[in-house]
């Protein structure tokens, strides 16, 4: 049986870097195949040949054992279809509008009607098994739900070939065995599935097949069946590694001042009533389902958005904005940070040092210098680049994730709040985040985590506070976390 899509000895270059190695990939029908690798493997640029988004310097692409050149076009013409962790939704237009992209379902006469593309739409949701409103805006979505509306458009646009990019980066426990139900579907239909994650408890659950890159190069591959989790990870970062509680927290470090403070907090109807202190000191994590209001709380954490009713006082001060309280010395990771966290035009010099060049109120700037600054604190974070004056966007995910964290421990912030901050990063790089933030304590900041990851709240919180239906429903010490006792308190139980 010929492979779906095959990739054969590829290669490929850019000036700063080899990106790919004499690397082979085939994805056969009915089958999920799993890519693994840490940031900057080469996972994007696999990802992107495949697609026709670039053209390999060396190698074949194959797609029923013939050989093809792909353009992006011509690649969802012959059914490669790519996922991207960035979701593709048009927000202002409708479910129906969205499925129905590409391919505009038609009424009597061949004409376009709304009746006809709900109708149309309707029906390509319920074989992803979702019952979404065709009518509903798209921005009315959960993240979950915009994760399935675009598995719909992809399944029903005579997709043979899915590629989905770490496709539970943002999604919880229950809307994840929602997506892994219907990826199986999708497989049992006989379409090809490669699927990108860095949480290999998944990749052992849901895929049949594996490849792994490190530094480019295809390093590993085979069945899931005949291979464990450890040799996985080492096959991924060269030995063992692994997140426990211990090899993050160095010593107890004892609260200090209180340096955000709720009081009878609100907004709208997202976060109700909220009363919650974040100290000096201490890594305090926030977590709960999706929709129970932690992403709003954030933002007032952060002096994004103000409270409807109740206060906020951020480092003392009960009314502030956004730009007060970064100057004050309040970094705020966003979990959008393609929308909200980076300038994707701009170098990795500008992102890495926005936050410190916004408070120096130096009347010349020195690129040079700047290029020097910025690569030093790239490099505690491990990011990986060939040349901090290239364009950000040229970075992975995960990279440049970890070049919005560079930029707020670069100014040294006296309060941290990170939203989903390892969303997309590989283990090494989390270990060394969580071992940072547990330094920024230490030394007497405040870090406030949202987080969705029961893995990372274990390692590395002091204190964790459950949130459902915009209300605090808990708070549990970070040694006693356990996933158990965190789900009982989602659930009310």
């Amino acid at each position: 049986m010929h492979a779906t899509l095959e990739l054969r000895n590829v290669e490929k270059s850019f000036p700063s870097a080899r990106a790919l190695k004499d690397v082979s990939l085939a994805a056969y029908p009915g089958r999920v195949h799993a890519l693994l690798g840490e940031n900057g493997a080469g996972k994007s640029t696999l990802i992107k040949i495949a697609s026709g988004a670039l053209q390999p310097d060396a190698g074949q692409i194959l797609l029923d054992g013939e050989p093809v050149r792909f353009t992006p076009r011509s690649a969802k013409a012959a059914g490669i279809r790519v996922l991207h962790q960035e979701r593709q939704i048009a927000l202002t237009r409708s479910v129906a509008d969205n499925v129905l992209l590409d391919r505009p379902a038609r009424g009597r006469f061949g004409l376009v009607t709304a009746r006809s593309l709900a109708r149309e739409a309707g029906e390509r949701l319920a074989r992803v098994g979702t019952d979404l409103d065709p009518y509903a805006p798209a921005w009315t979505l959960t993240v979950a739900q915009m994760q399935l509306l675009e598995l719909a458009r992809a399944v029903c646009a005579d997709a043979r070939c899915i590629i989905m990019d770490e496709p539970t980066a943002t999604l919880h426990r229950a809307e994840i065995e929602q997506l892994f139900s219907v990826v199986r579907q999708v497989r049992d239909s006989g379409i090809a599935v490669v699927y990108i994650s860095h949480h290999l408890d998944e990749v052992m659950e849901l895929a049949d097949d594996y490849t792994v890159l490190r530094d480019g190069s295809k390093v590993a591959s085979g069945p899931v069946a005949g291979v464990r989790m450890p040799e996985l990870v080492s096959h991924m970062f060269g030995d063992e590694v692994s997140l426990r509680r211990e090899d993050v927290h160095e010593g107890d470090t004892t609260p200090g001042d209180v340096v955000i403070e709720l009081d009878q907090a609100s907004f709208g109807g997202a976060v109700r009533s909220v009363d919650l202190k974040a100290r000096r000191g201490e890594v305090l994590v926030v977590t709960g389902a999706v929709g129970c209001g932690s992403r709003e709380l954030a933002q007032l954490m952060a002096g994004a958005i103000r409270p409807t009713s109740g206060t906020v006082r951020i480092l003392g001060e009960s009314r502030t904005s956004r730009r007060v309280a970064a100057r004050a010395g309040v970094g705020f990771l966003p979990a959008d940070r393609k929308r909200e966290g980076l300038m994707l035009d701009r170098s990795i010099v500008d992102n890495a040092l926005l936050a410190e060049n916004g408070a120096d109120r130096a009347p010349l700037f020195n690129p040079v210098s700047a290029a020097h600054r910025a690569d030093d604190v790239c490099r505690r974070l491990s990011v990986k680049l060939s040349d901090v004056r290239a364009p950000i966007r040229g970075l992975s995910g995960g990279n440049q994730q970890k070049v919005i964290l560079a930029r707020w421990l670069r100014v040294g912030s006296e309060v941290l709040i990170l939203d989903e901050p390892t969303v997309g990063v590989d283990i090494p790089s989390k270990f060394e985040i969580y071992r940072l933030l547990r330094e920024r304590a230490a030394a007497g900041c405040a870090v406030v985590l949202f987080s969705t990851e029961y893995q990372e709240i274990r390692c590395v919180a002091d204190r964790v506070v459950v949130m459902r239906d915009g209300r605090i429903a808990g708070e549990v010490a970070g040694e006693d976390a356990t996933e158990h006792r965190i789900f009982e308190m989602e659930l009310g139980s």
